[in-house]
This record gives C-alpha cells, structure tokens and sequence, in this order.
C-alpha cells in the first residue's frame, strides 16, 4: 500500500518529535519538541452534545458516466466486490446520493422513464438498503422553462416525485430517509442562482407532492443544503428555512468547504455553532459535504495543488491532490471532529471515489477524463484511468473510515473538556454500553502523559488502540492489514478513568479509542 508503513509501538515513542507533510512544512521558528507532560482529558458524559446521532459517512453515487469510461454501466465483479469490502469495513452510518432527471429518469423528449438509471446506481441503492445505512437522497437541480428559473417546470417536480416514489415502493429502497431540494442553492453556481425564494418556491412544490404522495411519513425533507466556507454569513437561510418549514424540515444541512488554516488555527468550530445555534431546540443538523479547499491565506496550497492537478492528466481543477497524502487524513479528522464538538448529528466526507464525477458532466469530448480527484480511491483506475495503482487506498480512508465504524447511527455524543493545547480537538461517543474517545493533534508538537477522566465513571475495558499519524515527507503511517484497512496499534487495553491512565499523542496524528464491536 503506497505511503501507508505498517509501525510497531517503538516507532510510535519516536513520533514526538514527527513534523506535518512537506506539502505542510512548519515554520522554521516551530519548536517540535515535546511539551511538557500533564493535564486531563475530561470526558463531559453526564450531558450529552447531541443524541440519536445520524451518522457519518461520505457522498457516493453518480457513475452516470461508467459506460462512456468503460463500456459497460455497470462495475466488473472485481471492482465491485471490491468497493463493497471497503464500505463494509468502513461502516458508515450514513450517506449522500443525488440524482438529475436526464441522468436517472427522463428520457430525451421529457418522458418519464424511471428505468433509465444505470446497473451501478441500483447496486448501490441496493446495498445502502441492505446494509440499514440512512441515505440522503436528492436533485443536484432543478428543471425550469423559458430560460427562466423563476419558471418552475411543474412536470419535472411531478416526476421528480414519481421518481422517488418508484425507488421506494417498487425497488423496495427503504434507505431513502431525507431528501435534498437542490444542490448548494446559496451558491450561483446552482440552478437557483443565490435565491432562497426560489429555493423555497421549489422545495415546497416539492413537499405538497410528498405529502400527496404519502411520503412524507417515509421521507423528511433536509435543507437548506447551502455550501458554507468561512463565515455565518448564511445563517439566515437556516432562520428562513425554520420559519417557512417548520416541523416538515426533518434535517437541517449545510455544506462546509473551509480552509485547511480556518480549520487547524480556530474559526471552524465557532462557525459551526454558529449554524448550529440557528436550528430549532431539538433539531438536527448535518454536514451534507465536508471537504478542505485551499484559498484565502492558504493560496500558496492551491498553487502546489495546481501543479499536481497540471501533471496528472485525469485530474479536473476542481480536485484536491494532497488527498495521496497523510496531511489530509489529519486535516479531515479535525474538521469531521470539530462538527461533532459544535453539536452536529454527522458529517459526509466529499467523497467516496474519483470515478463518480467528472468536471465537465459530459462523456464526450477534450475533458471527460478530467475528473473530480477528492475520492478515498479511484475504482476505475485499471479499466479507463492509466493504472491499477489508482485503485488502491489513500491515508484519509484510515482515520476517516473510523470516524464512521465508530461513531455508529443511535451513539450519544459527549463533549471531552481538554486542556490548553494548541490543535488538540477530542469527541467521545456511547452507544449501549461500549464508547469511542477520539483524539485529533492538527499541530506540530506532540503532546505527552495526558490523563483520560470522566464525570461519570464508566468501564473502559477491552479497548482498541489505533493510531495515524502525518510524516514530514508526505507520507502516511499507520498499522494496516493486506486490503489497506486499520489495525489497532494495541488491543484488550483496560482504561481507568481516574486520571491514571497517561496517553501519548504525537504531532499531526489521530488516535481513536474504542470497546465498540
């Protein structure tokens, strides 16, 4: 497995004095040296965050254009067989899947045809319903005549609804728990060009036929879905959801696209708050895509993720190269750790596989291999993208694929209290009576001896020790097995939550401790 080192407990005491990856070189004046030793790691269990966790997991769908990659519109066994032991070890919880009408259910003239969809797409319905994994279903867009948004194609609503209709009550699709109305209406990239009455006028039509449907007992409409980057600035599309909707907005979501500075050096988990703090008492809200992108104070990344994306010729502008390496894996765990500290019930990591979407949306042409390089690995690496290498795992699969197995749907999710330490995030959650404490190092100093408690004391015992960390060089440490999948650094350890028990954590790393099956 490339940049992944299978590492032993001596390996892990020298990694105190382990820097971020080369793409993340510390300033030269950063002392690496371990600090000194000392402070709690308070588990707050007496109140929790948040319950009913929802789950995390990733965005997976599309492959609408696996035919024009490789013939056929569906995966070879192999790859498939692959996908699936992957996501079966990964477990999540909860996924993204969106539609459009030309892709999956109208034909050329406008016709409904709820057929069309592809064998891949219904391999992957299919397996979210086998599996009990709540998905978010949705349309990247909507359908409008004339050339005219306001002009809301009241046809493709009717259908759009048909469509659901059929996946649920033919194909048998019990998945299908929340809908999302349009992809990122705030953004002008979208077909509601920034305007929440648009916005509104179409998840409303969309709603009355739910209910008309009888749906709305199955499926609960999630909104606003806005793409988010660093500021609040759009709270009030939460505000005017919550008063428009009420009680028929089942899932409140957002889209977060932060800087990886905004993440690791503080703003991300206020902002969070922020739109947490919007929704109703009660309420749930999700992270409906989470990615890193690199503008703003981070633009020298983007100019070295440009020259990545410049060299590789299936890469679209629209990709993050640095997830080949460790850096990732850590910036993703702090910021999927901090949605859980801010009170959200999940977070979709943006996304599952390269293979699923291409910039330009077409099959054809100059650019159609030009795809949107953010996945966990490339399943079509082989077949149609210069190689079997790119099929294989990358680091941010290990901590992340955790974050979901671990961090299961129904969980309580309990605030950890930490001490004065600079890029230490940590998240605990209970479900029955097993727990996970997960424990996120973004800077670039280890931090030694530090004492696990909790208000309530509770057996720990039988744990599992895994850990990852980001090298200086690039690359990814982590203890795997032969198909790329973590292993614990130690097992069967029993944790005393009196303060004797001390932890190590090395510099840019992710611990996840867990009893949890």
């Amino acid at each position: 497995m490339k940049k992944m080192i299978l590492y032993n407990l001596f390996l892990l005491l020298i990694l105190a004095c382990s820097s971020e990856s080369s793409t993340d070189t510390p300033p030269a004046d950063k002392d690496l040296s371990t600090e000194k030793p000392g402070e709690t790691l308070l588990i707050k269990n007496q109140n929790p965050l948040s319950v009913d966790f929802v789950g995390n997991g990733a965005q997976w769908g599309g492959y609408e254009l696996i035919e024009n990659f490789t013939g056929v519109d569906d995966f070879n066994e192999a790859d498939w067989n692959t996908l699936k032991e992957r996501i079966d070890f990964m477990r999540p919880s909860f996924m993204r899947i969106m539609v459009s009408s030309g892709w999956n259910y109208t034909d050329t003239d406008g016709a409904f045809q709820p057929e069309k969809g592809n064998n891949a797409f219904h391999r992957m319905m299919q397996y979210c319903t086998d599996n009990q994994i709540t998905v978010m279903f949705g349309e990247w867009g909507h359908s409008y005549l004339n050339d005219d948004r306001n002009q809301v194609d009241e046809t493709w609503l009717d259908n759009a609804v048909n469509y659901l209709d059929y996946l649920i009550d033919t194909k048998g699709y019990s998945c299908i728990k929340y809908y999302n109305m349009v992809n990122e209406p705030n953004g002008d990239w979208s077909s509601t060009n920034t305007d929440y009455e648009l916005w509104q006028k179409v998840a409303s039509g969309f709603q009355s036929r739910l209910e008309s449907k009888g749906l709305h007992q199955s499926v609960k409409l999630a909104g606003p879905d806005i793409a988010v980057f660093g500021d609040a600035g759009a709270v009030s599309w939460i505000t005017r959801s919550k008063s428009k909707f009420n009680e028929k907005l089942g899932l409140y979501d957002i889209h977060a696209y932060p800087t990886k500075s905004f993440v690791t050096e503080g703003g991300y988990l206020e902002m969070l708050k922020a739109y947490k703090g919007a929704i109703p008492e009660g309420e749930q809200i999700v992270l409906g895509e989470i990615g890193i992108k690199f503008y703003g104070a981070d633009a020298d990344l983007q100019t070295e993720n440009l020259k990545r994306i410049n060299a590789d010729p299936y890469a679209s502008d629209d990709s993050n190269m640095s997830v080949y390496d460790g850096t990732y894996a850590i910036d993703i765990s702090d910021a999927m750790v901090q949605s859980m500290m801010a009170g959200f019930s999940g977070a979709l990591v943006w996304d599952v596989d390269d293979a699923m979407y291409n910039k330009s949306g077409s099959g054809s042409g100059p650019d159609a291999k030009k795809l949107k390089r953010w996945g966990f690995w490339n399943i079509l690496g082989e077949e149609a993208f210069g190689g079997a290498s790119d099929e294989e795992i990358r680091p941010f699969f290990y901590p992340v694929s955790l974050l979901c197995r671990y961090f299961p749907k129904g969980a309580d999710i309990y605030e950890v209290q930490l001490p004065n330490k600079k890029g230490l995030r940590a998240i605990a959650a209970k479900k029955g009576d097993t727990y996970t404490l997960a424990i996120v190092n973004s800077n670039f100093v280890a931090y030694d001896d530090l004492s696990i408690k909790a208000e309530d004391n509770f057996s720990f015992d039988g744990v599992s020790q895994y850990v990852c960390t980001s090298m200086p060089d690039g690359s990814f440490q982590a203890k795997v097995d032969a198909n790329g999948f973590a292993l614990p650094l130690e097992q069967d350890i029993s944790i005393p939550l009196d303060g004797k028990h001390k932890v190590n954590i090395p510099a840019r790393s992710v611990i996840v401790l867990t009893n949890m099956p």
